[in-house]
């Protein structure tokens, strides 16, 4: 693992819990000036606790008829945090499980 330095003293950087809105996170302090900073990999998994806590955990929707097909409608939240309005989405029917699942590509 490669160290991390300071921005502003040149000094080795130590891995410490922070709190943000209530949810914890990992991140780096200068111990002598303090200053708090996040890895390209940190800001990663913390922007993703944010965007799953911005979700609930079930949503329920009815299936619409388009023309001869059926349809479903996704919430904005939802569109939003996956980037739906560029993404492909895969049909994943399991007959066995009652369950259709959606995979993003």
């Amino acid at each position: 693992m490669r160290k991390e330095l300071c921005f502003y003293c040149d000094v080795e950087m130590k891995k410490v819990a922070t709190k943000y809105r209530g949810m914890e996170f990992e991140a780096f302090q200068c111990p002598k000036c303090k200053k708090r900073v996040f890895t390209e990999e940190q800001t990663y998994h913390v922007a993703a606790k944010f965007q799953a806590r911005r979700l609930k955990k079930e949503y329920l929707k009815k299936a619409i008829k388009i023309g001869a097909s059926w349809g479903l409608t996704f919430p904005k939240e939802i569109v939003d945090v996956f980037e739906l309005k560029s993404k492909k989405l895969r049909i994943l029917p399991n007959v066995e499980k009652n369950i259709i699942e959606l995979a993003i590509e």
